[in-house]
């Protein structure tokens, strides 16, 4: 599917309504170019709160995160030595599970990486206290496995796209 930018274009230079496009067949009754305009309009209107949308999920997501990668071992004690690192595994994949619903760039995607390294940087400072003793190796070993974590849920994003795809298409034919 073109562009909704591309729509009226389009639809000008074959001659056809907007209506007629997104079905893919002539329509015995011609519509007005106001009601192709308004089509146009309510797609690109709606193209907006999806962005809108996507952007609160992504702050969510980055907030979520910085939850359990700060606001866990903030509060932990010695004794919830294994409590802290299984939080930041969850805080990961939680966050990653959000970020593989979203619908963006791969790019913008991937700036999460580094937002949650920094996050685990600061949480591994925070409940190891010295950075260089224990808590950069500790901070590094999450850092790999929370993107084990985002990479395995991008990956089954992308499988998943493939198999509705693949549905769409059986179901057309």
């Amino acid at each position: 599917m073109p562009d909704v930018s591309l729509f009226l274009p389009i639809c000008d230079a074959l001659d056809i309504s907007v209506n007629e496009l997104l079905i893919g067949e002539r329509i015995a009754t011609q519509e007005n170019k106001k009601a192709d305009e308004i089509l146009v309009e309510t797609i690109q209107a709606s193209n907006k709160k999806l962005k809108s949308a996507q952007i609160v999920i992504y702050i969510f997501a980055v907030l979520v995160n910085a939850l359990f990668m700060i606001g866990v071992p903030l509060t932990a004690t010695p004794s919830d030595a294994m409590a802290v690192p299984l939080a930041a595994l969850l805080g990961g994949a939680v966050s990653a599970l959000l970020l593989s619903c979203l619908n963006i760039k791969p790019m913008r995607l991937f700036l999460f990486i580094p937002i949650s390294v920094i996050e685990l940087l600061v949480g591994s400072i925070l409940y190891c206290g010295a950075l260089y003793d224990y808590g950069l190796p500790y901070a590094t070993i999450l850092a790999f496995v929370q993107l084990t974590l985002f990479l395995l849920a991008m990956g089954i994003r992308k499988i998943i796209r493939k198999l509705i795809k693949t549905k769409r298409k059986n179901k057309s034919s």
